[in-house]
């Protein structure tokens, strides 16, 4: 009876596996690969693994292709089991096919494109993995609806960043997986896979690690690095000296308080505004003196990381019911998070550790030539430091149903009174002198491709008043709903009809412009009511835009003529995107909200979204792109992304790249920041004509990021 009872358990076992699980076969996707990959004994998975080693015929892998629409049915997750040696972190981009082409190249933020010249996914996922540890990277299935493009964090898994069209899983016809970075001859990468399958359910994480990757300090145990922090000692030795120097720091005598350059004035207001003067654009500070905003986004006294259900990878975590770090621990949803950056500022200082951060950081911008705390930067401290500072304006307007992504029902009384309530938040800025301008928002994500949300909306028969605005607008627009079903192509009972129809695709191509169309109004009311109530709040101040991620259609220019500044994240390489064309269509100066360069020399094994080969690059790398964007007239500021280093284990979305000023123990990149000093000492002559811009390009190389 025993033996019986065990046979059933097993058959039971075996059959929810079964069930659950579906995995792909190593040996045909070897075999349908055998320029890149080949099967032999693993490394750390005791078991034959899958070993792939990309070249320069070939990155790709595929790893499933046919018609068998029913593989897809009962699974919710795509599953690889990953582990690499390499230097750097995997760039792991899953590729989904349909029959035909997609309607659009998918282009990441740092301009790189998905696919090859022969076929174009529908859509992508770009994942990132940390050397040396088994991961499992989990690709939710549900994401290929199009609706999200960042994926949720899984232990061990870094960023996932998800591009492309809407396509549900049965039309899926191939799945491939592009492994990066590659450039002969410093990155030459190979990685193990040891599984890949499809599963109704998040699987299992791996054991825990027996050796932590993160020490007490934050940093990166896998190597060592000049410049690495060896003990406390050496820490507190760093803080105090830094402490100690602050005051010392000041901005140059032709600067005025504000940072303005004392050489070029103009009418002063009280408050920064815009000017032309015939050769190009301005800001003006309070006091009528030329200015140009140079800064650093993140300015603040964290840098968190998630550590939920990898706590496996520390050395060391603060208790967190200890007095002492409490500030370390936050929650970010489900998320815990630690901070090191805050740990470490604490095991020096104390109680007082707020306070010595604010004077060695105002000394450290002074020091640094900025004139401007960016974006995303502790607001409290800029307030009172006296440097001029932008803000974040946070909970732009939403409404519960959203069109696309994160594209509101515009139309709504509901937006409206939400746009209402966000425009208060202006009211004790308002007098602030040291304050800039604000951002309304940043890098919406409807934006991050050419989408079309006028057709997008119809995904679903979701009702909103924007489709009731729609067909409103059709109504006026044909004679009768039979003269738009002949020029459609497509039979309606009436217009209203429409508001209730899902569209897979555009029925003719009358149909599409009129979507398009559509959409330019759509996008015009998306900020007209907040700039409408922005402006009642607070007339002292500059509208600084939205801080698009880039210009991916003509959609962005639409509404441009309502702000001050048309404000972009340029990531450009090796100087900014163009600004001129910007410019010339909105008729508004330009600023760029954010730009990096990173390099995998120090602590970090991720470059960000544009890449250098190492330190000394990085300081050429900025100064390239700071005094050549300074040098057009249209451009009126240029702000770094960011003030620190990520975590290597990864901040709330598992961005681990080395982009910081500073690293995890407050040191600062010499490289980088002998390098901005350079620029920034002579930026109002090099804005001015009087100076000719650094015109030494690096080496590109291919960037880390996900």
């Amino acid at each position: 009876m025993k033996n019986l009872l065990l046979l059933l358990a097993i058959i039971l076992v075996t059959s929810c596996t079964t069930t659950n699980k579906s995995n792909l076969d190593l040996l045909k996707i070897q075999e349908s690969n055998p320029k890149i990959s080949e099967l032999s004994p693993g490394t750390v998975f005791e078991k034959e693994v899958l070993k792939i080693q990309p070249h320069s015929e070939s990155q790709n892998l595929v790893i499933w292709e046919g018609n068998d629409a029913s593989i897809w049915e009962d699974a919710n997750y795509l599953v690889c089991e990953i582990w690499h040696a390499n230097d750097f972190s995997g760039v792991i981009n899953l590729e989904f096919f349909r029959n035909e082409k997609a309607g659009e190249t998918i282009v990441a933020q740092s301009g790189e494109e998905s696919g090859n010249e022969a076929e174009t996914p529908r859509m992508a996922a770009k994942i990132g993995v940390l050397p040396k540890l088994k991961t499992k990277l989990i690709f939710p299935l549900e994401h290929l609806n199009g609706q999200e493009i960042f994926m949720p964090r899984f232990p061990r898994q870094l960023k996932g960043t998800v591009l492309g069209n809407r396509m549900k899983p049965e039309e899926i016809s191939k799945v491939a997986i592009n492994f990066a970075p590659w450039m002969e001859p410093y990155f030459m990468p190979e990685f193990e896979v040891a599984a890949v399958y499809l599963t109704k359910e998040v699987p299992q994480p791996f054991p825990d690690l027996e050796s932590p990757i993160v020490d007490s300090l934050g940093q990166w145990t896998a190597r060592d690095w000049p410049g690495k922090t060896k003990s406390k000692a050496e820490l507190k030795n760093l803080l105090e000296e830094q402490l100690n120097s602050a005051s010392s720091s000041s901005f140059p005598e032709n600067w005025s308080k504000y940072g303005g350059w004392k050489e070029k004035q103009f009418e002063a207001t009280g408050f920064f505004r815009t000017h032309h003067d015939g050769n190009r654009w301005w800001l003006v500070d309070p006091e009528g003196y030329a200015f140009v905003s140079v800064g650093v986004d993140c300015i603040r006294n964290n840098a968190t990381g998630m550590i939920s259900g990898q706590e496996d990878l520390f050395e060391w975590l603060p208790d967190s019911t200890d007095a002492v770090f409490k500030d370390a621990y936050s929650r970010r949803g489900d998320q815990v998070q630690v901070d090191f950056y805050k740990t470490n500022l604490t095991r020096v200082f104390g109680e007082n550790w707020r306070e010595n951060w604010e004077t060695i950081t105002s000394g450290q911008i002074r020091e640094f030539r900025l004139n401007t705390i960016g974006n995303w930067s502790d607001i409290e401290y800029a307030q009172k430091a006296q440097i001029p500072y932008v803000l974040p304006l946070g909970g732009f307007p939403s409404t519960e149903i959203k069109l696309f992504r994160d594209f509101p029902d515009v139309f709504s009384e509901e937006y409206l009174q939400n746009a209402q309530r966000y425009a208060q938040q202006l009211s004790e800025f308002k007098n602030d002198p040291y304050l800039i301008g604000y951002f309304l928002r940043n890098e919406p994500h409807w934006a991050f491709g050419a989408h079309d949300i006028a057709y997008e909306m119809f995904a679903t028969e979701q009702p909103s008043e924007s489709k009731n605005m729609f067909a409103k607008w059709l109504s006026q627009r044909y004679k009768s709903i039979d003269d738009l079903s002949d020029k459609w192509g497509i039979e309606f009972e009436s217009f209203e009809a429409i508001t209730g129809h899902i569209f897979e695709d555009y029925p003719s191509a009358i149909a599409k412009e009129d979507f398009w169309l559509f959409s330019e109004i759509l996008v015009k009311k998306y900020v007209d009511v907040p700039c409408d109530e922005v402006e009642k709040i607070d007339p002292n101040h500059l509208n600084l835009g939205m801080r698009y991620a880039w210009i991916s259609s003509d959609l962005l220019y639409k509404a441009g003529d309502r702000f001050d500044v048309f404000s972009i994240n340029g990531y450009g390489n090796p100087g900014p995107p163009e600004t001129a064309e910007i410019a010339e269509i909105s008729g508004k100066p330009v600023m760029i909200g954010e730009f990096h360069f990173g390099a995998i020399d120090r602590g970090l094994p991720a470059t960000g979204i544009q890449g250098a080969l190492n330190q000394e690059a990085r300081g050429k790398a900025y100064r390239y792109y700071l005094e050549q964007g300074l040098a057009r007239p249209e451009l009126i500021g240029i702000h770094y992304f960011q003030w620190l280093d990520q975590p290597v284990f990864g901040r709330f979305d598992g961005e681990n790249y080395n982009i910081g000023f500073m690293d995890i123990c407050n040191r600062p990149y010499k490289e980088l920041t002998n390098a901005a000093i350079e620029s920034h000492s002579k930026m109002y002559e090099i804005a001015d004509g009087q100076e000719a811009p650094f015109d030494e390009v690096i080496q590109k190389i291919p960037s880390i990021h996900y």
